[in-house]
């Protein structure tokens, strides 16, 4: 099953989300119920503590009908992290959170750890806004884009083993990355679709758009 999150990260004009209507299940974290509202859509489930949302925004939803959870603002999980529990809780397979990078460093970070949960589940995920999408890896993935498209490839453990692309500008085979030393940064798409190989630990893939 495929499920989209929107979150209250940067958007823009929206033009990232033209596919999120692919997703099987709608799922809004807190304030992105004003993203919502604004793409005209009508989330499954919305969720949060509802500290930063218009009450008005969150009066027309409930005026909808749709089934909405509410927790304490004082809660060991983020908002994003709690719909993506509920991801996993109804099955999801392959998750996209919209809109989880923004101005707000600390939660962009914190929603990258969070691809890291959804790995441990067998989930795939991915964050997406105007000038990223972003997935973390442990095996393999085939990206698809545009020829010139750029990719960075970042270790999010202390090493990165094995790691063979195809079809990116900067080959690699059985390559290695450790952190601290960033040079997969800028790499670049040859065809509209690459491919990137590891063998051990985990590698972030982040299709980037200045």
């Amino acid at each position: 099953m495929k499920v989209a999150i929107l979150v209250n990260g940067s958007y823009d004009d929206y033009k990232f989300c033209d596919d999120i209507n692919k997703n099987n299940y709608i799922i809004c974290a807190d304030n992105g119920l004003s993203h919502a509202k604004k793409l005209g859509i009508l989330p499954n489930i919305i969720l949060g503590d509802f500290d930063s949302v218009d009450p008005d925004i969150l009066k027309y939803f409930e005026n909808k009908n749709i089934e909405i959870i509410r927790f304490i603002a004082e809660k060991d999980e983020t908002d994003t992290e709690l719909a993506l529990h509920h991801a996993f809780k109804i099955g999801a397979t392959d998750i996209t959170i919209y809109g989880g990078i923004g101005t707000r460093f600390d939660h962009s970070l914190a929603n990258v750890h969070l691809l890291y949960q959804a790995l441990q589940n067998g989930v795939v995920a991915r964050l997406k806004n105007k000038h990223n999408i972003i997935t973390l890896i442990d095996k393999q993935i085939e990206i698809t884009g545009n020829v010139n498209d750029l990719v960075s490839l970042i270790p999010f453990t202390p090493e990165v083993s094995g790691v063979t692309t195809t079809n990116l500008a900067y080959k690699l085979k059985m390559g290695q990355f450790v952190q601290g030393k960033p040079y997969g940064i800028s790499n670049y798409m040859t065809s509209p679709t690459a491919c990137i190989k590891i063998e051990q630990g985990l590698l972030l893939i982040i299709q980037a758009k200045d």
